[in-house]
């Protein structure tokens, strides 16, 4: 998405003036605490009982915003989110769209050969937790990048609004992205994707359309809307047996997707 444009300085602030980033963390827990006390070890891709858990959560807090105020600002944005610009409080704010909440990278099973390799690696239609997770890591790596601002009900539907800081767009080619991260100790796994073992820290979806240069430091990059994991379980020993043998794989996106093999 770009971030050119501004609205015109009469508009309204509707953002919050308390701590965004806190709220990550806290809706998180939240989600953590209650989900997982059923015993089921895959709450983390359940969307609908996570929504359902975000609005009550947002309700006793005062987090869900006006629709009708909020709505008309929007923009197309891009595959994830809607958004406009609240010039008071020099942001960008951002609404997850069509109850959907980003992709999440995995594995699934293929039917392959015997003397081939049955995983595949794909990005997967994200949960409202996974979401969250991403913008809690997002901001690990540029700190104050994201705030929650809370959420949309509509149609009986949620959407998640954050805002992040208002920059200039200056593009980067993705050889310098990648060099980028290879000095910060990652390893490439496949094009736009890097792993660091140090810290078990994956970040895919990291295109020159979601990454770009600070207009403070040319030699730091934002990467403003890539994805953030920490891997396990199957899914961890894939990508450190694709380093191990040097191999090179593609990605694939899915959309829509409403369950996912097991990692």
């Amino acid at each position: 998405m770009s971030h050119e444009q501004t609205d015109p300085a009469d508009q309204s602030s509707r953002l919050r003036r308390d701590d965004g980033e806190d709220r990550i963390l806290a809706a998180l827990d939240f989600l953590r605490g209650v989900l997982s006390a059923s015993g089921d070890s895959h709450w983390q891709g359940d969307t609908a009982r996570q929504k359902s858990g975000l609005k009550k959560w947002a309700q006793d807090l005062g987090l869900v915003l006006d629709s009708e105020s909020i709505l008309p600002l929007l923009r197309k944005g891009g595959q994830k989110h809607d958004y406009y610009f609240d010039p008071i409080a020099d942001r960008c704010v951002k609404l997850t769209r069509s109850g959907v909440f980003g992709l999440t990278p995995g594995i699934e099973l293929a039917l392959v050969p015997a003397d081939q390799d049955a995983r595949r690696f794909h990005l997967w239609e994200a949960s409202p937790w996974q979401y969250l997770e991403r913008l809690r890591l997002q901001n690990l790596i540029t700190p104050g990048l994201n705030r929650l601002e809370g959420v949309i009900v509509q149609d009986d539907d949620l959407a998640i609004c954050i805002s992040q800081p208002r920059f200039e767009i200056i593009a980067v080619t993705q050889g310098e992205i990648d060099s980028w991260f290879v000095s910060r100790g990652f390893q490439i796994v496949t094009a736009a994707a890097y792993y660091r073992e140090e810290d078990n820290l994956g970040v895919f979806d990291a295109h020159d359309k979601n990454v770009v240069r600070s207009p403070i430091d040319s030699g730091t990059l934002i990467p403003f809307d890539v994805i953030p994991v920490l891997p396990d379980g199957g899914f961890l020993e894939f990508i450190r047996q694709t380093l191990l043998r040097g191999e090179s794989v593609s990605v694939r996106r899915t959309s829509r997707t409403k369950t996912r093999a097991r990692d």
